[in-house]
């Protein structure tokens, strides 16, 4: 058996694994192109855990959200929501450029209609949201 390996990353073991998965052929060709440049990267495990987890996040158009130890958010529910009260669209919310625009954005709840929550963004971002509409269930609240 011939062991193919691009210095620390054997790739037959890779494709292995895309084949015991039934990993779809253009994402397999992908993940591969990608794994020859990683290669070339020199990263320490350490660099190469937080280069992965951004690359998830805006490879898809989420965002990455910065925690600030002074504000606690979570999940918005229906029904729970009132005016002024701050809101943020989840990182996740969206893909592409929809999530470019949209995701972890901050706002603040102008109203609600027919389960849609209406808010203007507070964040100081660009495109400015004025009356923007998100179903609940893609916000998270501030609680402190």
């Amino acid at each position: 058996m011939s062991e193919e390996k691009n210095n620390g990353i054997d790739l037959d073991w890779v494709k292995e694994q895309m084949t015991v998965a039934r990993t779809r052929r253009a994402s397999g060709d992908a993940v591969l192109k990608l794994l020859e440049l990683w290669d070339t990267l020199g990263l320490t495990p350490e660099q190469a855990k937080e280069a992965i987890d951004v690359f998830k996040h805006v490879s898809l158009g989420h965002s990455i959200v910065a925690e600030n130890p002074n504000e606690v958010w979570v999940s918005a529910q229906p029904g729970q929501l009132k005016v002024a009260d701050q809101v943020r669209v989840k990182h996740n919310a969206y893909d592409g450029e929809l999530g470019r625009v949209h995701n972890g954005r901050k706002a603040s709840v102008v109203g609600i209609r027919y389960g849609d929550i209406i808010v203007r963004s507070t964040d100081d971002k660009e495109p400015f949201l004025d009356g923007a509409h998100y179903s609940p269930h893609v916000l998270e609240v501030r609680i402190k």
